[in-house]
């Protein structure tokens, strides 16, 4: 048997005359489109796009976590009392800006290769505030370790040639000691600073007088010697450098630079 709809309430007598039923029919569908507006349609999720990190700000990052790294080898090396440990943390928190600013700008120039000095610059900076605020034996802890480091800095430039020498000219074992030994004799200390600089726009041949190895090269090595292969330019800043926060005060010995000193550190929130 049929169910009886009218009586089950399902079904209301008499009929709307088609004016009404088109205008019900539309008021329906418009409020469900105005409640879902992708209804019927597949909703895809927007891409993520990261913004590209600003160069200028790793670069400063990058620098004061040298001066960071720095300060807690002074400490270590020369053992500050709590005193010279916040002179020290006010002067780097103060000028390290200013000191290292010339240089940031240089290491954005389109034009440069290699890397600027930071390893350098930070170091003459922090041997010079050691000099005005620790003692002098203090001071000669720190100008010995100094001097430790350029020596190992030596050996590693001279090995850096050697390796790209031998890569290019394929030098014999004799060779490879003769111009080492050259390289000894005719050092400066200038050459080198940091370990990733590029000379020559291709070589990690620091001011070489290529007339050097004249009398110890073949002339199929000589002209060899003479191809030069420019370099791509580098990024701004290696990622691998030591890295600290703009917005995070310079601490040793359980201390920070004093709270009067302004840190002027947009970050990323925006252009320092």
């Amino acid at each position: 048997a049929q169910p009886d709809l009218l009586h089950a309430g399902f079904v209301r007598p008499g009929r709307r005359p088609p004016f009404q039923q088109f205008v019900g029919f539309g008021l329906f569908f418009v409020c469900v489109f105005v409640a879902h507006p992708l209804v019927g349609q597949q909703q895809v999720p927007l891409a993520v796009i990261k913004p590209k990190p600003n160069a200028k700000w790793i670069v400063q990052r990058q620098v004061k976590g040298l001066f960071q790294n720095e300060l807690e080898l002074v400490e270590a090396i020369c053992k500050p009392n709590r005193e010279q440990s916040q002179k020290l943390l006010d002067i780097a928190e103060s000028q390290w800006r200013n000191k290292t600013r010339r240089e940031m700008s240089k290491r954005l120039q389109q034009h440069v290769y290699g890397a600027v000095d930071f390893d350098g610059l930070v170091e003459r900076t922090i041997q010079q505030w050691v000099s005005e605020i620790l003692t002098a034996e203090q001071s000669a802890a720190y100008e010995a370790e100094l001097a430790d480091r350029m020596k190992f800095r030596k050996n590693a430039l001279i090995t850096q040639i050697l390796v790209w020498l031998q890569s290019k000219l394929q030098l014999s074992g004799e060779q490879q000691d003769q111009i080492e030994e050259v390289l000894r004799a005719k050092w400066k200390d200038r050459w080198f600073r940091s370990i990733e600089a590029t000379f020559d726009n291709e070589t990690l041949l620091p001011e070489l007088n290529r007339s050097w190895l004249d009398s110890i090269l073949t002339d199929a090595q000589r002209n060899a010697l003479a191809i030069r292969t420019p370099q791509a330019r580098a990024e701004p800043a290696p990622q691998e450098y030591i890295s600290y926060p703009l917005d995070k005060r310079f601490r040793i010995s359980g201390l920070e630079s004093s709270d009067s000193i302004l840190l002027d550190a947009n970050d990323e929130r925006g252009d320092p």
